[in-house]
């Protein structure tokens, strides 16, 4: 049965974004956004007007989200080592598909359509620079309290954690579900100490 014509957006968004994250864009045709959102054609293309416009409000949606979770596990109570650890081993969980899941969305997203969609691949790479900005500073703490390994700088640090994520998402496109966040969390402690520059 469609839903009726008053209707509230987010929740049509989230229909939608479940579909576009298990099926991809281009997996996902009008109808399935319609069985999933309960709308008719004509009111869907009124509320979002046409399939791209829907899909960034998803994938908008999805983004916030997911650093509004970050932000709070990051900003908690704990030593930087602790919340570090936390936020990794939901990330990686979750993305790695362990769950039964269809991995994580935003890398699905910029596998699929950042090459060719310039509009998504700026929301993307905003994103991605936001969630290493955030990593940075607690990484940063943590080497302050010595709890981080400091021979790299925070900024590297914060880089790889996010390509090391976003590699685990997409092996598990391809069906490899490894839980592999303790292996992150050691890359992080290990070798502590100063920079060694090299002698000439």
């Amino acid at each position: 049965m469609a839903r009726p014509r008053q209707f509230h957006e987010h929740e049509a968004v989230g229909d939608a974004l479940q579909k576009f994250w298990k099926q991809g864009y281009q997996g996902t045709s009008i109808p399935d956004l319609v069985e999933a959102t309960g709308l008719e054609r004509g009111s869907l293309y009124k509320a979002f007007g046409d399939k791209h416009s829907l899909f960034e409000k998803a994938i908008g949606t999805y983004l916030r989200s997911g650093r509004a979770a970050m932000r709070q596990i990051l900003n908690a109570e704990g030593s930087p080592l602790d919340r570090l650890r936390t936020w990794i081993m939901q990330a990686v969980h979750g993305c790695s598909g362990a769950r039964g899941g269809p991995g994580c969305f935003a890398v699905n997203a910029m596998i699929e359509l950042a090459p060719s969609d310039a509009k998504i691949r700026a929301r993307l790479a905003r994103h991605w620079s936001i969630v290493e900005g955030a990593l940075e500073q607690t990484l940063a703490e943590g080497q302050r309290a010595r709890e981080i390994r400091d021979d790299l700088s925070a900024q590297e640090l914060a880089r790889i954690i996010v390509r090391m994520i976003a590699g685990i998402a997409a092996f598990s496109r391809q069906g490899a579900r490894a839980d592999v966040g303790e292996t992150v969390i050691l890359l992080l402690t290990a070798f502590p100490g100063p920079r060694q520059i090299p002698r000439s």
